[in-house]
């Protein structure tokens, strides 16, 4: 039985789309059983949707890529006066600067608890530049201040966690694993329409970025396509990150306009998942990839890279392949076996299918939560 649950919860993100698209079913949950349930999230797209589900939206400003210490204070003094105001009992926060600013913030308006989530360290973590080390240690002190804040900090996966308490940002007791964002089953199901069986399509859902391995997903499809021709068929999704400085320019793309479908960013990315017969995500480091929960929801097996997060998401041998960062040349053969296994693929997929309903169904993350959010209060 679920305890009387708190009066308030502040669910803190920097993008509405952060919020709507990936926290929007513990946020409907919490409001369906009673409390009151706030998004302090910038406006955006996504923002009028909240009140669908009786969650409040409050607005604040933040600049994603703003380094100036006067703005980023600003930010600080007004999540504080909205806190000051909501008088949430617990502040959940989600992504780097809303996990500081939050954590600075909810303590100076004396929220009790606050949590912050890792769900991801970002390509700060994988790139070996001078600014990314001093990035990257900026960010880690930044977290070793929010653990003495928070009450817990949440990781989706092992690694990360483990990261985090060996090189003593935070102490044990202070981790929890929520798994991953989830994915609802009933909705991420593979329909039962004819595939063209002399065909197979390789699909890649995703954000145009370097360190999504892109380009290593491109080179070996332009050796798998010179061997198998119009026998493969490489669908690419997503957009471009204009943020992120691992970003890649549209002309980088231009010499594998003939080996790939380039879809662009899509909203409705099931039709794609449907039309597949393998997903492949070569990304050099994650949390938990939503795309992957995603593919294997809908009974695609999945070749991904032994890396933080990736690692986490797929059973290597039994619900895809796990190949080493950066080698197109693995990568190519793990493809390859796929392309011409089809029964291989066909067990893989039923695999990956049930991996998915046994740990990352919506319904068992949500329960992690509650669990989380239900446990004592500072104040019980």
């Amino acid at each position: 039985m679920e305890q009387k649950p708190p009066k308030t919860i502040v669910f803190l993100s920097h993008f509405d789309g952060n919020l709507y698209l990936f926290r929007l079913p513990i946020m409907r949950r919490l409001a369906q059983i009673g409390w009151r349930v706030i998004a302090l999230v910038p406006s955006g797209e996504y923002s009028a949707k909240f009140a669908d589900d009786n969650i409040e939206h409050i607005d604040y400003k933040i600049a994603r890529s703003s380094l100036n210490p006067f703005a980023e204070a600003a930010v600080v003094f007004r999540l504080r006066k909205a806190l000051k105001i909501i008088k949430p009992d617990i502040l959940q926060c989600f992504t780097a600067k809303p996990n500081l600013y939050g954590a600075i913030a909810g303590k100076a308006a004396d929220v009790k608890t606050i949590y912050a989530a890792v769900t991801g360290l970002g390509s700060f973590f994988i790139d070996e530049s001078l600014k990314a080390k001093i990035v990257k240690t900026i960010i880690l002190f930044g977290y070793k201040l929010i653990g003495l804040i928070c009450k817990q900090i949440l990781f989706q996966n092992q690694d990360d966690l483990n990261m985090f308490i060996d090189r003593k940002i935070i102490k044990r007791d202070k981790a929890f694993m929520i798994g991953s964002s989830g994915v609802d089953i009933n909705y991420w199901t593979r329909s039962q329409n004819e595939k063209n069986a002399d065909k197979t399509t390789i699909l890649f859902v995703g954000r145009l970025i370097k360190h999504k391995g892109i380009f290593d997903l491109l080179k070996a499809a332009k050796n798998l396509k010179a061997k198998f021709g119009d026998r493969v068929e490489f669908i690419i999704v997503g957009g471009s990150d204009r943020g992120n400085f691992s970003n890649a320019s549209d002309e980088a793309f231009e010499a594998y306009r003939s080996i790939a479908v380039f879809e662009g960013e899509q909203k409705d990315v099931k039709t794609y998942y449907d039309r597949a017969d393998i997903f492949v995500l070569p990304s050099y480091r994650e949390g938990i990839p939503r795309s992957i929960l995603e593919a294997q929801a809908m009974s695609l097996p999945v070749i991904t890279t032994d890396t933080v997060g990736c690692r986490d998401a797929i059973e290597n041998g039994a619900t895809g392949f796990l190949v080493p960062v950066c080698d197109s040349v693995a990568l190519e053969a793990a493809i390859e076996r796929l392309i011409v296994d089809r029964s291989l693929r066909k067990k893989m997929g039923e695999a990956a299918r049930e991996r998915a309903k046994k740990l990352f169904d919506i319904n068992v993350v949500i329960e992690r939560y509650l669990t989380l959010y239900n446990s004592p209060l500072p104040s019980d």
